[in-house]
């Protein structure tokens, strides 16, 4: 079910003009195209289950972290991948093998579509709001995905604002601040909806957004002074308030 945190009635309605989401693991489940490249590569009943959820998130930190400073190796993600099945008690894989993953893994993310449940409601969000993407990454390969997702149909180019391409990286609120000038827009008047506590729903809180966290991972909440104002944790979920703010005022 969805979880609303606490909201005052007795205070003004709040008019959201603008929608705005993160990209990797948000709109699309970035884990499939990882799966796929592993699975092919390494044909072990421990590729499933915890093994590969650790995996992939290990995977997920370090490819961040690629794409942000130019120093760390794909070897040295490697390393880290071994270290958590070193972790496991399962056998290291060789570079080799690493290699031909990173190979399959980059014509596996060739083919990521969008949740079906939020594609389904990207035209009636458009007809009430503004959309809009902020996301980290290195600017050619994130425009490549959006054009991959075909979200250009809702959501006009000059409202994807990538990390690479404004010299910004969440979670400073600079970059959700950039936004709204980009829009003519107040703080208030913005939610942003995200997978990533700590570069998502602090860096939009603290830039003073209304933040929704897609905590479709199940992860525990950290300690934070920052709350999200909605957690969901499921692509229906999603759907249902996506589809609640198109027909209500948040």
């Amino acid at each position: 079910m969805l979880h609303y945190l606490s909201q005052n009635c007795e205070e003004e309605p709040i008019m959201i003009k603008a929608i705005v989401f993160d990209l990797d693991d948000t709109l699309y489940d970035q884990q499939r195209p990882f799966r796929q490249a592993l699975i092919s590569v390494w044909n072990d009943p421990a590729a499933a289950g915890h093994v590969l959820t650790d995996l992939f998130e290990a995977f997920k930190h370090m490819n961040d972290r690629v794409a942000e400073l130019e120093t760390l190796t794909m070897t040295q993600v490697f390393d880290r991948l071994n270290a958590v099945l070193d972790n496991h008690d399962l056998p290291a894989l060789s570079h080799s093998v690493w290699l031909s993953f990173w190979d399959r893994y980059q014509k596996e993310a060739a083919h990521i579509s969008l949740f079906k449940e939020i594609r389904e409601q990207m035209e009636l969000l458009k007809e009430h709001y503004e959309l809009g993407i902020i996301t980290n990454g290195e600017t050619h390969t994130q425009k490549q995905k959006v054009q991959r997702l075909d979200l250009n149909q809702w959501i006009k180019s000059p409202n994807t604002v990538i990390s690479d391409e404004v010299g910004l990286r969440k979670p400073d609120p600079r970059i959700f601040t950039y936004f709204n000038r980009l829009l003519n827009l107040q703080a208030n008047e913005v939610v942003y909806i995200g997978d990533n506590f700590e570069r998502d729903m602090v860096g939009a809180k603290k830039a003073g957004w209304h933040a929704f966290w897609f905590n479709h991972r199940q992860l525990d909440l950290p300690k934070s002074e920052f709350i999200p104002d909605q957690t969901i944790e499921s692509p229906a979920e999603l759907a249902e308030l996506l589809q609640a703010m198109s027909v209500t005022t948040y």
